[in-house]
């Protein structure tokens, strides 16, 4: 009986430590509300190389062409980008606006023209910034999740479909 003792408190433990594992991955986790936040420097510096690199490996700029801030929405808009967290998908979303310093290469002067001055970056958890494309002119609400085109204020235009 007494060996029985010893074997019956390790099954003891080893059932509990299995009920709470099991309670701890049962439960659901937190999640923080979608909200819009601030760009700081190195935001901008990672988005800004996420663009080069976009436009670079779809032959849209030459390699000596060089860019700068420009306003994001409108020509009254800010001067840095938009940045949201979409906490339904749990990713975090970018709108950016760039100006070309003359000059310029033919090539990036045209890929400028409608929308093509903007990129849309995403980017899952604290993972790297992606740009996943231009939105083109106008800007839809549909070119992001309807969360971050919400808290953004984008709408979509008759132009949008």
């Amino acid at each position: 009986m007494k060996r029985a003792i010893p074997g019956l408190v390790v099954v003891v433990l080893i059932v509990a430590a299995v009920i709470t594992v099991w309670d701890l991955n049962s439960r659901p986790a937190v999640s923080l509300p979608s909200q819009t936040m601030t760009a700081n420097h190195v935001t901008m510096k990672i988005l800004k190389s996420a663009f080069l690199k976009y436009k670079l490996h779809y032959k849209e700029m030459a390699g000596t062409d060089r860019i700068k801030w420009g306003q994001v929405i409108s020509p009254n808009g800010p001067d840095k980008p938009l940045i949201a967290y979409d906490g339904v998908d749990h990713r975090s979303w970018a709108l950016a606006s760039f100006t070309l310093v003359l000059p310029a290469s033919y090539k990036a002067e045209v890929s400028f023209q409608d929308g093509g001055n903007m990129g849309i970056f995403n980017q899952i958890g604290s993972g790297q910034w992606f740009m996943i494309g231009s939105p083109g002119f106008p800007l839809c609400a549909k070119d992001v999740p309807s969360v971050v085109a919400h808290l953004w204020g984008l709408k979509n235009y008759p132009a949008c479909n």
